[in-house]
């Protein structure tokens, strides 16, 4: 069995495009006693499946790799609501600066 075909304790799709027919998708699998974190590509095929594609990243599940994960996603949520806010409150003058 290869990694990719691990059977997933934890699944999502965290993207789709209906209109090109695919997706991302974030799993967790185990694979020869080792947690894996995979966001992966996949397409539907001609028998209407979805199918992996080669395009995607895993890693493992370590201490590590989730802190890093977490930080990161942290800062772009952080960042994501402080833009939002500037907006809201400064959006008229920024877009006049920007004419």
């Amino acid at each position: 069995m290869e990694l990719h075909e691990a059977p997933e304790m934890y699944e999502r799709i965290i993207h789709l495009d209906a209109i090109k027919q695919t997706q991302v998708r974030l799993t967790v699998s185990t694979f020869r006693g080792i947690e894996y974190l995979s966001l992966r590509k996949y397409y539907m095929d001609f028998e209407e499946e979805w199918q992996p594609s080669k395009e995607g990243i895993t890693m493992p599940i370590d201490f590590i790799n989730s802190r890093e994960l977490f930080i990161g996603l942290t800062e772009i949520l952080s960042l994501a609501e402080s833009k939002e806010v500037i907006m809201e409150y400064f959006g008229d003058l920024l877009e006049d600066m920007y004419k």
